[in-house]
């Protein structure tokens, strides 16, 4: 079993009561050194542990103030941050998962792909991932013939995250990325999956991925429900 560090365990504890409603919508967390006092660990702990849990916007720290629990809460990501799903699941608390795994080559990949991806032969990676078991995206990732060849469904499915397997299981490591950011209507496939009416909106990105080296990794599509996913702007003077 995976030794857990102090600031995960504290995370996890505030996290459950946030969740759980002990600490409610607006209201402030104790302060850094009640939270030192209570969990027995150091001042630099408990700020990585509430550092988690602003960066799955479940708390917004404000200078001088303290912590504060938000108002709205999704799955959340912050602008600037390569973070994969799996993270972002994880650090909200909910169970990640993933269904519906499917790789083939693609014979007829969008036109952007083409331009991107220095590859004739093209694969596509579908999965639809869930948050404790209730689905929250379509993915869909293009990969070139190197990587996409070599990516075991079952082992992905395992893993969970395909930025887990790429590093671990074919020493691949993402390092950079472009967004783009929209709104876009649910089609049938998507409304089915994702359990909400035809022509509801959906949050989609679109993200090219490079690796150490500078090369192209991966381009995805993902569309997530609009009621459940939000993206966050941090801004400083």
């Amino acid at each position: 079993m995976t030794k857990r560090h102090a600031h995960e365990i504290v995370a996890d504890s505030l996290r459950t009561q946030i969740l759980d409603g002990r600490y409610k919508p607006g209201e402030r967390l104790p302060s850094e050194e009640a939270l030192t006092d209570e969990y027995g660990v150091s001042r630099n702990t408990v700020r990585v542990a509430l550092d988690r849990l602003a960066a799955a916007n479940l708390i917004t720290r404000r200078r001088g103030s303290g912590s504060y629990v938000n108002v709205e809460i999704g799955i959340s990501h912050s602008l600037g941050s390569l973070r994969s799903f799996t993270t972002l699941l994880r650090d909200l608390g909910l169970e990640p998962g993933i269904t519906g795994v499917e790789i083939r080559r693609d014979p007829a990949p969008p036109l952007e792909i083409l331009g991107f991806l220095p590859s004739e032969v093209v694969w596509l990676v579908r999965r639809v991932r869930t948050g404790s078991g209730s689905p929250f995206a379509l993915l869909d990732s293009w990969l070139p013939d190197r990587i996409g060849s070599r990516i075991d469904p079952e082992v992905l499915a395992e893993r969970q995250s395909l930025y887990a397997s790429l590093a671990e299981d074919l020493d691949t490591r993402v390092a950079e990325a472009t967004e783009s950011i929209h709104a876009e209507a649910a089609d049938e496939r998507e409304a089915g999956v994702l359990g909400v009416p035809v022509g509801s909106p959906l949050i989609v990105i679109r993200r090219w991925t490079y690796d150490r080296a500078g090369r192209p990794v991966e381009y995805t599509r993902s569309a997530a429900r609009g009621d459940r996913y939000r993206y966050v702007v941090k801004l400083r003077a």
